[in-house]
């Protein structure tokens, strides 16, 4: 008797058809957005030397590119031999900064390790190191992931830490976005929905009583409920980011022709370069940035639905929404819609340590993309591990 064939299935998108080939021009994009603004919004930090902030993130352009290179390389499956370990390193990162002479204060937070003129900020990297550890989790218990021990507690000790560690360096924007990013990864993965939500609610009082004992996060608490009140205090920054807006109008007032950077705006080319986009190139720019990042999580989204595992579709899941809630958040910080959080906007704002993390996130979306476009396992050759 012949035997029969068996028709090779793909698992992912082909050709053109591809979600990661709009999720790459939409990074592109965004990036040469940041360079050109980062000229103007960055000219009041040395006026000797204008060009020190576009070269240390071109620096840190071409560093993310070569480890993005290499993170395409790795085989993901492979990866989750080490992934405990990873999540140990990252633990381990976030107590060392914490010790003085070890650790470096920047901007009000000890969350940095210094190396001469550069700097590394260890709780970016704590946000693809819980990812990696959600996804890798949730895969192996797949099957009782709605449970309340293994499903809800064991996880939310393992998100609990890292928070809290970064909490102590005074970084709450930081601990904000891993913390939205867990809870949206337990609800993806299949945890009690009544568990996250009475957290969610729960979880209200002990970060409302932190910022009662924070004189500076509380002020920018009221500071946001009144912020022409307060725009000569605590929303001054956001406030002054407001007058950007409007003196850019629809066509903006001209590319390098921004103002509010040379007297007013506070970190114009870090946590509120959105601004100086909408002085310098208007309205129409500033709601391209949203479409482009909308594109970009749509995008990201069609790709993630072609997950062949959990494991995998839990991993993409996690780097799209770093990337997209750390830009929603942002948004709503600049256009005065949410209380100041510190927090860059991804591929535009300077910042090497986030604009790596930012990079890698693509790249792991890219790297699954080309795995799931490979021929599944025939039939016949199948062997059932997870799924």
């Amino acid at each position: 008797m012949a035997k029969r064939k068996t028709k090779a299935i793909h698992t992912g998108h082909l050709g053109v058809l591809n979600p990661a080939v709009a999720i790459v021009v939409c990074v592109f994009a965004l990036a040469m957005l940041g360079v050109s603004v980062l000229f103007s919004a960055s000219l009041p930090i040395d006026i000797d030397d204008p060009y020190q902030i576009i070269e240390k993130q071109m620096m840190w352009m071409g560093v993310t590119f070569a480890a993005g290179l290499m993170v395409l390389k790795v085989n993901l499956e492979w990866a989750r031999k080490f992934i405990w370990i990873g999540y140990g390193l990252c633990v381990a990162g976030l107590i060392l900064v914490l010790i003085p002479g070890i650790g470096s204060v920047i901007n009000g937070s000890r969350s940095w390790f210094r190396f001469g003129p550069f700097g590394l900020q260890v709780a970016e990297f704590a946000k693809i190191g819980l990812v990696f550890f959600l996804a890798h989790y949730f895969s192996l218990i797949r099957k009782e992931s709605g449970t309340f021990w293994k499903g809800f507690v064991v996880p939310c000790i393992a998100i609990g830490v890292v928070v809290g560690l970064i909490m102590m360096q005074t970084d709450l924007g930081t601990a904000l976005i891993i913390s939205m990013v867990s809870f949206c990864i337990l609800y993806l993965a299949g945890a009690n929905v009544f568990y996250l939500v009475g957290t969610a609610v729960a979880g209200t009082v002990p970060v409302a009583y932190l910022i009662s004992k924070d004189p500076e996060r509380l002020s920018r608490l009221t500071a946001f409920l009144d912020m022409e009140g307060n725009k000569s205090g605590d929303a001054y920054q956001v406030w002054q980011a407001i007058l950007a807006f409007g003196a850019g109008g629809i066509d903006g007032v001209g590319s390098g022709n921004g103002r509010q950077q040379l007297r007013s705006l506070p970190e114009a080319h870090t946590d509120f370069i959105f601004a100086i986009v909408g002085e310098e190139l208007g309205l129409i720019a500033t709601m391209a940035v949203v479409l482009v990042f909308m594109g970009l999580f749509l995008a990201g989204v069609s790709h993630v639905r072609k997950a062949p595992n959990t494991y995998q579709f839990l991993l993409a899941s996690g780097c799209l929404l770093t990337i997209s809630i750390q830009a929603l958040v942002n948004l709503g910080v600049v256009t005065g819609s949410l209380p100041t959080t510190g927090l860059p906007l991804p591929f535009i704002s300077y910042g090497g340590s986030n604009f790596l993390v930012m990079g890698l996130c693509v790249a792991l979306i890219l790297n699954t993309s080309f795995a799931w476009k490979s021929p599944a396992l025939n039939d016949s050759k199948r062997r059932l591990k997870e799924i």
